[in-house]
């Protein structure tokens, strides 16, 4: 790397003009300039081989100047960056670095030389000097803060018509956003503006924009090694591109390895660092500079993750703390104050650590909702997984970005015992309430906070069930909507003993269902019929439990469904294999629904094509929800969505059996019963008196016309949907509600083990009675549900006594 001139300048760090014009011109001259903390930064000093030193001096707030910079590979800047972990380290930038990116940027900003700017970014960043460079390369004029960035003074200034460009990072936007009135209608003198490489919500981009609306606004990803990498237009850009930060321009290239960190290549990437009074070669052979960022590309447009060192893999969803940062600020009304960074949760891995500075001056339960609400708009259902604490101040680099790394490790040293490793299946804690009693031991969690709900911690379809068991048989009764309460609101309820109680019709009719199943297999009587309701059931539960998570495009949403039906099937069909030594790859591959039914039927002991075929229309039914614009359609109206996937259900039932006639297999492939699963997903969003009339009509139609009114099959669908339509509760006597419960609880095991415990109870015990059969393939699966249920408790208890022993 060739050098004009061996020169090697310190120049202190200060923002003001005085600095500034130091740096330009020692460029100019040809030296390379270093800019120092201090007049006896020795560790720069020594590392960069310094010979002079200059102290600038204050020159006022404006500065004109004009600055051409040169196209040459010699070194022209040493910039030492402390990155976000504080080991410092020089970035070698040459000539040739510094003006490619000026050059890229105004030729996207169209900068002229009748530009004055505020920047609001100290300019011994890089950041802020390239934005000196950049209106200097014009000819224009440039203000620099004595205070740093202040909204009342941008708002002064632009009524008195002395900037109409300003520069500032993430964090002070949003500081301005909180202060609009402030700006008000002079926004509109506003003609450029760049955003620093943070991140920064679509939603707030939009604000901006509506701000400034005569702006062309700029935001930039990068670093000091490759700084301006990519460019987004947010005055002209749309949709889920405003969540983006640009594209890669001119001769800048990117791309992501396989663990998501994004690379860079091109004439603005720095050729080594200066580490320890030595170069390193930061580019790989093909002049690749892998950095510490996550990301994704979609479309050419490159999304910000945050940095690799700092996401939090709670239960295996990753979530990016300046993502959620954002959210929190954005309910909180405050910029500054709050850190989140990760902390040990010895139940899913990583939890939230939530560092709060005396500036935000907000009641911790509230915060603690606000952040527990974004948490799950990304995905995580964890509220006792989040920590706040008060600190005096938060550790940050001296670019302002927060040091998560030494929060969590202050943390750790400070509180110990809330890290301590503990088995998640440990007894809950004896201080807890009976009701919150009841969610550790059901949920398998022993750390609860009177906040939490049955959602935020995680609760799914089948364990709704279970724990409405229990606060049925706790209370007497079971309250409208619990699933949404607060744990500390549901321990204020009194208990009360009632002749008749109220169940939810969505329970009533799992029941009724699954014993029609049973009645039907057992030889009491012939009703048909019962598989399909429960299949409409399931994707009125799925709609219920993961609708919104998947409108959110968080697929991962369906992963813990799928695994509470597979696992179970699994174990069955692999050790029933085994038994008999006949493998039959199909059903382990979740295809067998493809095969004859007296296929079926032979190489297995349950009923495949059902829970073959509910994985399959789960899957299919998720994949859509990939498509940004699909999601966005399904988040406005949920039941016009819907329709819309039932009509692709009933044109694919129509026209199936031309492409493929599927009778010879009772039409028991996705295909044939897609629209079946998705009228449960229409009932489940039909909330408006029109919306439940439409859907009524909807069922009655398609209902006789695809099975028809004289089969007992078309009764089950149609009795059914239109009581979970229009009566989501009914009164039935307290006595049978624990009964009915129980059945619809266990109805999977049921399902699964019927034909395993019919064959006991005729094969093998010789029972000749069908209604002694069927109780004993309620009572069979019921006990295996139970089984299940308690297997990690005794398991807990067997390790525990091994352990005294």
């Amino acid at each position: 790397m060739p050098e004009i001139n061996c020169n090697r300048i310190g120049i202190v760090a200060v923002n003001h003009t005085g600095y500034v014009e130091a740096m330009l011109r020692c460029i100019e001259d040809g030296n390379i300039a270093v800019p120092l903390r201090s007049d006896n930064d020795h560790d720069r000093i020594s590392a960069a081989s310094v010979t002079k030193i200059i102290t600038p001096t204050f020159d006022g707030d404006w500065m004109t100047r004009k600055f051409t910079p040169q196209e040459i590979d010699a070194v022209a800047l040493i910039s030492f960056t402390s990155g976000t972990e504080g080991n410092p380290k020089g970035v070698i930038l040459t000539h040739k670095n510094l003006t490619e990116v000026v050059t890229r940027l105004n030729s996207v900003m169209r900068l002229d030389n009748s530009i004055r700017e505020y920047i609001g970014v100290p300019v011994y960043h890089s950041f802020g000097f390239g934005r000196c460079r950049a209106v200097a390369k014009v000819g224009g004029q440039f203000f620099i803060p004595s205070n740093g960035f202040n909204p009342s003074e941008i708002g002064t200034m632009l009524r008195n018509g002395g900037i109409n460009s300003i520069s500032a990072v993430p964090s002070l936007w949003r500081l301005l956003l909180v202060n609009k009135d402030l700006i008000g209608s002079y926004g509109k003198r506003v003609r450029w503006i760049e955003i620093g490489s943070q991140y920064m919500s679509r939603q707030e981009k939009e604000e901006l924009r509506n701000l400034f609306p005569e702006a062309r606004i700029v935001q930039h990803y990068g670093l000091t090694e490759a700084s301006r990498t990519t460019l987004l237009e947010i005055h002209q850009a749309e949709g889920d591109a405003l969540e983006s930060v640009g594209q890669a321009l001119g001769s800048v290239n990117i791309k992501l390895t396989e663990a998501g960190r994004i690379s860079i290549r091109g004439e603005h990437v720095a050729q080594a660092y200066l580490i320890d009074g030595k170069e390193v070669n930061l580019q790989d052979e093909e002049g690749w500079f892998l950095t510490n960022d996550l990301g994704s590309l979609e479309n050419g447009y490159l999304y910000y993750k945050g940095r690799a060192d700092d996401v939090i893999n709670c239960g295996g969803i990753k979530v990016y703390p300046e993502t959620l940062e954002t959210k929190v600020y954005a309910s909180i009304g405050y910029s500054n104050g709050i850190a989140i960074c990760r902390k040990t949760d010895p139940m899913r891995g990583d939890g939230f650590l939530v560092a709060v500075t005396s500036e935000v001056q907000i009641d911790k339960q509230q915060l603690r909702t606000l952040v527990l609400q974004a948490i799950q708009d990304m995905g995580v259902n964890a509220g006792n997984a989040i920590t706040i604490i008060d600190v005096d101040s938060l550790p940050k680099t001296a670019t302002g970005k927060i040091q998560r790394k030494q929060l969590a490790e202050w943390y750790m040293r400070e509180f110990p015992q809330e890290d301590r490793q503990i088995d998640s299946l440990d007894e809950p804690a004896s201080d807890n309430s009976p009701i919150q009693a009841i969610f550790c031991r059901t949920l398998k969690v022993n750390q609860i906070q009177i906040e939490d709900t049955f959602i935020s911690l995680g609760g799914d379809s089948l364990s709704y069930v279970q724990i409405s068991m229990e606060l049925e048989r706790y209370l007497g009764y079971l309250p409208k909507k619990w699933e949404q309460v607060p744990l500390n609101d549901l321990g204020k309820l009194a208990p009360q003993k009632r002749i008749s109680t109220i169940i939810e019709m969505n329970t009533l009719l799992r029941a009724l269902a699954i014993s029609g199943v049973v009645v039907n297999q057992s030889g009491l009587l012939f009703i048909e019929g019962g598989a399909l309701l429960l299949l409409l059931i399931a994707g009125l539960n799925f709609s219920r439990f993961q609708g919104c998570s998947l409108i959110k495009g968080q697929l991962h949403s369906i992963a813990p469904l799928l695994r509470h039906i597979l696992i179970p099937y699994l174990t069955l069909a692999i050790a029933y294999q085994a038994f008999k030594q006949n493998f039959d790859p199909l059903v382990l591959l979740l295809l067998g629904n493809f095969q004859l039914p007296e296929i079926q039927t032979s190489n297995s002991i349950f009923f495949v094509w059902f829970i073959a075929n509910l994985c399959q229309t789960i899957i299919l039914f998720s994949l859509p929800f990939t498509v940004p614009n699909i999601r966005s359609f399904a988040g406005t109206s949920p039941w016009k969505f819907g329709l819309i996937y039932l009509v692709i259900g009933v044109v694919t039932h129509l026209l199936g059996p031309y492409i493929w006639d599927t009778s010879y297999l009772y039409d028991q492939v996705p295909h044939m019963l897609f629209w079946l699963f998705t009228l449960g997903w229409c009932i489940h969003f039909a909330k408006s008196k029109v919306e439940k009339v439409i859907t009524t009509l909807i069922v009655i139609i398609i209902t006789s016309a695809f099975i028809g009114f004289d089969v007992l099959r078309s009764w089950w669908v149609l009795i059914g949907a239109i009581l979970l339509i229009w009566l989501p509760y009914v009164s039935i006597p307290s006595i049978i509600k624990s009964p009915i419960q129980m059945i619809s609880a266990a109805s999977y095991y049921i399902y699964l083990t019927v034909l395993i415990f019919v064959h006991l109870a005729t094969r093998v015990a010789g029972i000749r009675y069908p209604f002694v059969t069927a109780v004993i393939v309620l009572l069979g699966g019921v006990l295996t549900w139970g089984a299940v249920q308690s297997l990690p408790q005794f398991l807990q208890k067997l390790k525990q006594f091994q352990i005294q022993i």
